[in-house]
């Protein structure tokens, strides 16, 4: 019974383990494919093709993101839970806290939100403007 017990959960951690390398292994190969298209891009300045396009294929602000994410969506998935603690803290809890901590603290998110999106896509849309004219 034991022996067929662990045989489960060894097979289970095996094929996570496999996932796992297969997905590191995915990630490396995604990582040389976007230097040589940096190395590519680096000698062929004919074409319009700039960091831009780097920027989005490598997303280099997810973490950032996911971190802000979750401090957004934490209070939503806790009144699943405990609805009366969320209410307790939205009314008395934010009421406390300065107008302009509550402002700088929006204003630091729709940046990482907006603008840090917008950086990768603005970029392209002048180009394609230009092109255009």
């Amino acid at each position: 019974m034991i022996v067929t017990l662990l045989k489960d959960v060894f097979g289970i951690f095996s094929g996570w383990l496999s996932n796992r390398q297969k997905l590191a292994f995915e990630k490396q190969k995604t990582k040389i494919v976007i230097e040589q298209n940096k190395q590519r891009l680096a000698k062929d300045r004919q074409q319009y093709n700039h960091e831009w396009e780097m920027a989005n294929l490598a997303d280099k602000d997810r973490l950032l993101r996911w971190t802000s994410f979750i401090m957004f969506s934490a209070p939503f998935v806790v009144a699943i839970f405990a609805p009366d603690h969320i209410q307790v803290y939205f009314q008395h809890s934010l009421k406390d806290i300065p107008s302009f901590w509550k402002d700088t603290f929006i204003a630091i998110n729709g940046g990482i939100w907006g603008l840090s999106s917008l950086k990768n896509v603005v970029p392209g849309v002048i180009g394609a403007f230009r092109k255009g004219k």
